[in-house]
């Protein structure tokens, strides 16, 4: 079949146009599948190893993204970390978050001088919410353990978003010794005078301890840093029921409780039957020693501890205050106390209601 010299050239245009208009279709699906790329980069960037997890939330690992719920368990199982940190070298990283100025440091892996920690063997289904909002609160600089039973491992496998989190390291789940079982208050307050567990928290100093009846509020103008200061804080406890600070949410040194554990060994007496009030009696006298010394609260290593005023921006519990950074056991609370908590703190809903009974 021949054409004409005006056939020919028509049909070389339709050709040109039918190609152009193939490789805008071809540009516009690669820009709308990829719009963070051009078509060249898609290519060049491609890798078939999973991304790094990213504290300003602009990626996700592409494990913990693709693991379907019935794999969570192994991928929680990996996350377990030894009694130990993995090392005593601190390592930060840095982002810069959408609109400020300056870096915030980030956690990636390695425990260095703060971590914030729960101690939790029972199924409840407010804890990996709790858990999350908590991580949230307090910033991709804290790394949180989570110190369970072997048997209990498994209450935290089935959340894709607590398993990004397990996966970058921002939160670990550590085992407890098989011989730790928490029955009653009783057993509690005797683990948490034990040296092992501050032991495992070496090389972080300040430890922050919460409970699943604990919230911190996101409202708060205040942070955890802007006490660490105290050798130890949580919610005064009103004159009438004890002394002291509530453990359920507190700031404690490792340091300082180390040495308390050195000179003392745990025992039920009046006034100390809650490992709280037990700490803070112990710490007290320390104070009320290096005072006879000569040594001020603000020296260099000196223990320093709050007085009610500054602990109850801290945490309330039973002596009110109405914008703290955290509270505790806030079911008990009736009234007017409510109706504020309701407007300054809303989280205080995740909170579990059922501690363990006291025996």
């Amino acid at each position: 079949m021949t054409f004409t010299p005006v056939e020919d050239r028509r049909r070389k245009q339709r050709n040109i146009v039918y190609l152009a208009f193939g490789i805008l279709v071809f540009l516009y699906t690669i820009k709308f599948s990829f719009p963070q790329h051009t078509a060249l980069s898609v290519y060049q960037d491609y890798s078939d190893k999973p991304s790094a997890y990213s504290p300003a939330g602009h990626g996700r690992p592409q494990e913990a993204a693709s693991t379907p719920p019935a794999a969570a368990a192994a991928a929680a199982a990996a996350a377990v970390s030894t009694t130990k940190s993995h090392s005593s070298e601190p390592t930060m990283g840095t982002y810069k978050p959408p609109g400020g100025n300056e870096p915030v440091e980030t956690f990636n892996g390695t425990i260095t001088n703060k971590a914030a920690i729960i101690i939790e063997t029972r199924f409840r289904t407010n804890l990996v919410p709790l858990i999350l909002h908590f991580s949230t609160v307090l910033g991709p600089s804290w790394p949180i353990l989570i110190y369970t039973s072997a048997e209990s491992v498994g209450m935290f496998s089935t959340s894709a978003a607590l398993s990004r989190h397990l996966h970058s390291g921002l939160i670990q789940i550590r085992i407890l010794p098989s011989s730790v079982l928490f029955t009653n208050s009783n057993s509690v307050n005797e683990f948490m005078t034990q040296k092992w567990l501050w032991e495992s928290l070496a090389p972080a100093e300040h430890i922050l301890i919460f409970q699943s009846d604990s919230m911190l509020c996101a409202n708060a103008a205040r942070s955890i840093e802007d006490f660490f200061d105290y050798d130890l804080v949580g919610a005064p406890i009103r004159k009438d029921l004890g002394q002291g600070y509530n453990g359920g949410l507190s700031l404690r040194k490792r340091s300082t409780t180390l040495r308390v554990l050195k000179e003392w060994k745990w025992s039920v007496q009046d006034g100390d039957r809650f490992e709280d009030q037990w700490y803070y009696n112990r710490f007290y006298k320390l104070q009320a020693r290096e005072k006879q010394a000569g040594k001020s609260p603000h020296d260099e290593g000196a223990i320093n501890l709050p007085n009610m005023e500054i602990a109850r921006t801290f945490s309330v519990e039973t002596i009110d205050y109405p914008h703290p950074l955290g509270v505790h056991q806030v079911h008990r609370w009736i009234g007017e106390g409510m109706v504020s908590l309701d407007e300054w703190c809303p989280e205080y809903k995740l909170c579990s209601k059922d501690p363990i009974k006291d025996t």
